[in-house]
């Protein structure tokens, strides 16, 4: 825990420091390909969720009754009245699951179809930053986009995991121990945060493992042991989401080029302090500045 804050402080300063390395190092177009994705990604699901709102909406109200009264009387137009109301709130509410859905995959779907590009980007970073050459290999390629799809299946499944876990255990208290909801609720938000900002972090740390041939169960040791880091660094992504409706789209073209640029260069920087091992590099630490 002694080195939660240190590696906490180090991930937001090279975070914020990310900005400016990709500007001078004119890594800008990096930025189009998740534009590209988040705009084709929220046309295909603006569809789907049409799609399937127009398909489970009758099945609902066919379930609730809410099908048209026959008659003209004071009580019949009452009935179709409410009938017509109980249509509106099932789309509504069958349209908010779904943007919740939405909201909660579509971070790891940006990191299972991005996940050629972050590679290349943490590769580029390591350029920069080390004046190491990395050959271009269509098979080490591969096998960072095969891995890089595993983590993410793999972190989504923990973090759905414990999020649902977590919510069970708070709906109970909230039923037989009311008064302890208080106190439980806002705990249960902040805990989930966390999560989810510590496995966003945890993905684009591991392109630089993979990249120095570290093993995936090594990598997940290695990351566990700097979770600060790995919290502070998905930790903006996060707060991204949470702005409304914009932050998911802001947070989804900006997140994945800033946060694999700035874990990149702190594993480097922590590298050359020698608080890490793994890394056969010999980093100047003046170039991190380039």
């Amino acid at each position: 825990m002694n080195k939660f804050w240190p590696d906490f402080r180090l991930g937001i300063r090279t975070y914020f420091k990310s900005f400016g390395f990709i500007v001078r190092n004119k890594m800008m177009h990096f930025y189009l390909y998740p534009l590209l994705f988040i705009i084709l990604f929220s046309v295909g699901a603006t569809a789907g969720i049409g799609y399937i709102n127009d398909t489970v909406n009758p099945w609902i109200l066919d379930i609730i009754g809410a099908e048209p009264v026959p008659g003209d009387g004071w009580w019949e137009i009452t009935l179709n009245f409410l009938s017509n109301i109980s249509t509106y709130v099932v789309s509504f509410l069958v349209w908010l699951i779904m943007i919740y859905i939405f909201y909660k995959i579509s971070k790891y779907v940006v990191l299972i179809v991005m996940s050629p590009v972050m590679a290349l980007i943490s590769e580029k970073t390591d350029a920069v930053v080390t004046g190491q050459n990395f050959p271009f290999s269509w098979k080490q390629l591969m096998k960072d986009v095969v891995r890089g799809i595993r983590i993410a299946l793999r972190n989504f499944i923990f973090e759905m995991s414990i999020t649902v876990g977590l919510l069970i255990v708070n709906l109970f208290i909230t039923i037989f121990l009311a008064p302890l909801s208080v106190i439980t609720s806002p705990a249960v938000l902040v805990i989930n945060f966390l999560v989810s900002a510590y496995y966003f972090g945890f993905s684009t740390m591991d392109y630089t493992n993979e990249r120095y041939r570290v093993s995936f169960r090594d990598s997940v040791k290695k990351i566990r042991a700097q979770r600060g880091l790995a919290v502070a660094n998905g930790g903006i992504f996060a707060l991204w989401l949470m702005i409304p409706i914009l932050g998911t789209f802001i947070g989804t073209v900006f997140a994945p080029v800033t946060c694999t640029v700035g874990a990149t260069l702190a594993l480097l920087e922590k590298r050359e302090k020698g608080e890490i091992e793994g890394y056969e590099l010999n980093i100047d630490q003046k170039s991190i500045e380039k």
